[in-house]
């Protein structure tokens, strides 16, 4: 029996079209396209405007403790524009806050390779390095924060802390001193002034000092942590016991988890005396 070449080649043709077809429904199905796996990738359009915008509704998420917000609103803040050196200098803070200290370091090292002549750059990185117990860094970026400007606050603090580690009394005590004639209001000076007294055996100084730190602010937990150890001290137990427990209280909104673990080891140790 012939067959028609023609009738061959369709046949053939339409074959090739429907495994095709056929192929390309199985790939279909063989894909995941669930929103799980749908990387969502982040676009944030640079303007003046929406800059200025993000950093102040960063710095005021900061002023509210809100400490996760303002990273994430900084975190955009860096993408649309890497070169603001402030905005890196408020994502260190937020993070800083959070007690995530190595990223704290990282970006504030990056707003300083931005710009090294701003010298709240310079003190809020000796305050990073205070925390980090590295305080001969910490002196050093005080005293270039200091060498820019000579009312840098943060940096006459940060500086008198690292004289009071040192066993510098003397010295802090005249920084501090310096400190408060600058700004007057700011109730860290009298807390740290007050760690620099305690440090020295001056209880009832030291005291006074935190007293007057915790009138003026009553929302810093690690106000309350220090006052309570000093009570403890003193051997007035109970009174120790009221501010740890105020301490955990007070950095459960925002959470300060770290300092919340200070106040119950501290409680603990009370307990197992």
């Amino acid at each position: 029996m012939n067959i028609n070449p023609k009738i061959i080649l369709k046949f053939t043709s339409i074959s090739i079209v429907l495994i095709l077809f056929v192929s390309l429904i199985l790939f279909l199905f063989s894909c995941d396209f669930s929103n799980e796996e749908i990387e969502e990738v982040k676009v944030y359009t640079y303007s003046p405007e929406a800059s200025l915008d993000l950093y102040i509704k960063g710095n005021n998420y900061l002023r509210q403790g809100k400490y996760k917000e303002a990273e994430n609103t900084f975190e955009k803040l860096v993408i649309i524009d890497p070169k603001f050196s402030k905005a890196w200098e408020s994502y260190s803070e937020s993070l800083l806050l959070q007690n995530e200290l190595d990223k704290s370091l990282e970006y504030i090292d990056k707003a300083i390779s931005i710009n090294s002549s701003i010298a709240s750059h310079l003190s809020k990185k000796s305050l990073v390095l205070y925390y980090m117990e590295d305080y001969d860094a910490s002196e050093t970026f005080s005293d270039r924060a200091l060498q820019i400007d000579q009312n840098d606050v943060r940096a006459l603090i940060v500086l008198g802390a690292v004289k009071t580690q040192k066993g510098l009394y003397d010295q802090s005590m005249e920084i501090f001193d310096l400190a408060i004639e600058i700004e007057p209001e700011d109730s860290s000076i009298y807390y740290w002034r007050g760690k620099n007294y305690v440090n020295m055996f001056d209880f009832e100084t030291g005291m006074f000092e935190l007293n007057k730190a915790i009138e003026m602010d009553r929302s810093q937990a690690a106000y309350y942590i220090e006052r309570g150890q000093l009570f403890r001290i003193l051997g007035n137990i109970e009174e120790s016991k009221n501010d740890l427990l105020e301490a955990i209280e007070i950095a459960k909104t925002p959470r300060k988890q770290h300092l919340i673990d200070i106040a119950k080891e501290l409680l603990l140790e009370i307990e197992n005396e």
